[in-house]
């Protein structure tokens, strides 16, 4: 059985991963106190792990979801934002939706020894040309082995990047990430919904530019670079090769 783990914020109305796996035995929502009772309401046959603390951010959830997992002797878990609307398997260049994906997207985790791995996103995984691109971001969908990634946590400080973050420590211990193209999510564009990371990250003024910043001032801007895309978005532009190479490769 999988583990899989959705924090979930001002959700509890619409909280469309636990919609799409509602009948899954071992998914767990990850809901604060002030919110337990709302969630339990609308979604009275699933698992909770109830929060010591209210509002305290993004980075204060996965640590606590990374370090229960670990207490409780969970070797590998799942989670997953609280917006997927769809997940899917590829066939050449067709998506074919199969909300079981997880379970194979995991075997090929471990036959690569893979220790962070993710689903890709939909709009991308229809054309890829290779099953998983390797040593790059997992986001949204994302898979953790804790027999492999030992003494690594989210860091409080690059706040709204923290999962690029935790990728990149990931591939600074010498270990393997990998976004499989082979199975695939999707889910709005961040801060375009309601709950969630939109009313406390995207729509405050300053909040992405400024992880955006630490970023750079933790990982030097040989690493990551500032810039700022078309629809006027704060981001980053990563060199993964050079976390631990000298290669050059920027995407």
């Amino acid at each position: 059985m999988l583990n899989i783990f959705i924090p979930t914020k001002a959700r509890y109305n619409n909280c469309k991963t636990a919609d799409l796996l509602a009948n899954h035995k071992g998914l767990y929502l990850v809901v604060e106190p002030q919110e337990e009772q709302a969630y339990k309401n609308k979604y009275p046959n699933s698992n909770f792990i109830v929060l010591p603390q209210n509002n305290k951010g993004i980075v204060y959830v996965r640590n606590y979801i990374k370090k229960y997992t670990e207490q409780n002797n969970i070797d590998e878990y799942w989670q997953l934002d609280d917006d997927i609307t769809a997940l899917y398997y590829r066939d050449g260049t067709k998506l074919i939706k199969d909300n079981n994906v997880l379970i194979n997207a995991q075997k090929q985790f471990k036959e690569l020894d893979v220790s962070l791995g993710a689903l890709e996103y939909r709009q991308y995984a229809w054309s890829a040309t290779k099953p998983i691109i390797l040593d790059s971001f997992c986001d949204s969908c994302v898979y953790v082995s804790n027999n492999k990634i030992k003494n690594i946590y989210y860091r409080e400080q690059v706040s709204g990047k923290e999962d690029r973050d935790f990728a990149m420590q990931v591939i600074k211990q010498g270990l393997k990430t990998g976004r499989t193209t082979l199975y695939a999510f999707s889910a709005p564009p961040n801060g375009s919904n309601g709950g969630g990371l939109k009313e406390i990250f995207y729509d405050v003024n300053g909040k992405e530019l400024n992880s955006c910043k630490k970023m750079v001032e933790l990982w030097g801007d040989e690493i990551c670079q500032h810039i700022v895309k078309k629809d006027g978005r704060n981001d980053l532009k990563i060199n993964w090769k050079k976390i631990n190479s000298k290669q050059i490769s920027l995407f």
